[in-house]
């Protein structure tokens, strides 16, 4: 039976060779020596009882085996890394570095707000601002990568990975430009609008599975859309471009970028949209991270709308 002690430092060497897929650049960047780093591989192998490397032409793969320690590894690595910054922190009051995810909404209006006042008060935090869609940033959170996540409340299932705090809402609803086809009419019926083309974003996207189930829920079914990006950017130039409809939030139109979209009337399309700040269950969050999230908080509560 494999040893229920493991030495971090093991940890940390398996981190550094799967990351770089070669035991000497693994070697040199940990500065040890190659031969170090092989009996500690090997070791470690020994204690878990199962092989982790595959040795290939340009080094070595994980196996497995490998894949799933691998995740392990990199989330027990992040938590290290936030403990020290935590200590370090707390001694000086000031520290730290703290890792954001954020949804397409957020980079755009809140979240520079929240990140340049945060900043003024305690220069010292360092920043890093990941952008994407839902089901990428809740990743970067589950692995460690990412202190939390500002985005839309996730959907039901993922209680026991996520702690939600609730801070705006917004309404989900079609656009387009103002000279489509359907832009000045009224209470446009769902079959109708579903036989227009759509721009959406990916599949795995809170919107785009909203928008699914909303049609589903009517006995229709989900457009094909012309054109699928994980930029939502490229999305709103390209809807003021062609005769797409767009599924995306009411406030989108605060945006430099959608300020000339103009709302297509679908009623039984529209849903409604609860964001807010999304931790690691349980919540542990180091002092520079509480921080800019209670900054965030503050920005939120004088335009509780997303």
């Amino acid at each position: 039976m494999a040893s229920k002690i493991i030495d971090l430092r093991l940890i940390t060497y398996f981190l550094r060779t799967a990351e770089l897929g070669n035991i000497t650049k693994a070697a040199s960047s940990l500065n040890v020596a190659q031969p170090t780093l092989s009996k500690a591989i090997q070791q470690l192998e020994y204690q878990l009882r199962a092989p982790l490397f595959n040795r290939t032409a340009q080094g070595v793969e994980v196996t497995p085996v490998g894949e799933r320690l691998l995740r392990h590894a990199r989330l027990v690595s992040a938590q290290v890394t936030d403990a020290i910054e935590e200590v370090e922190a707390m001694r000086d009051g000031s520290a730290g570095q703290v890792r954001v995810g954020a949804g397409p909404s957020w980079v755009r209006r809140k979240l520079p707000l929240a990140v340049s006042i945060a900043l003024k008060e305690r220069p010292g935090i360092h920043i890093s601002i990941t952008s994407g869609f839902d089901e990428g940033l809740l990743a970067g959170l589950e692995d460690g990568a990412l202190d939390f996540v500002v985005a839309e409340k996730p959907l039901s299932g993922g209680e026991q990975k996520h702690a939600f705090e609730f801070l705006t809402d917004d309404a989900l609803i079609v656009m387009g430009r103002p000279d489509h086809p359907l832009a000045k009419r009224n209470s446009i019926s769902p079959r109708e609008a579903l036989a227009a083309d759509w721009a959406l974003p990916p599949q795995h996207s809170l919107a785009r599975r909203k928008l699914d189930g909303r049609i589903i829920s009517l006995g229709e079914t989900p457009p094909e859309p012309i054109l699928v990006t994980n930029s939502q950017s490229f999305l709103l130039s390209f809807v003021l471009k062609h005769d797409v409809l767009l599924y995306t939030t009411r406030s989108v139109t605060r945006i430099p970028e959608g300020r000339d979209l103009v709302e297509i009337d679908v009623p039984e399309l529209a849903s409604s949209r609860a964001a807010g700040l999304i931790y690691r269950h349980p919540k542990l969050l180091t002092p520079a991270a509480q921080f800019l999230a209670e900054k965030i908080k503050q920005v939120c509560q004088d335009d509780p709308i997303n």
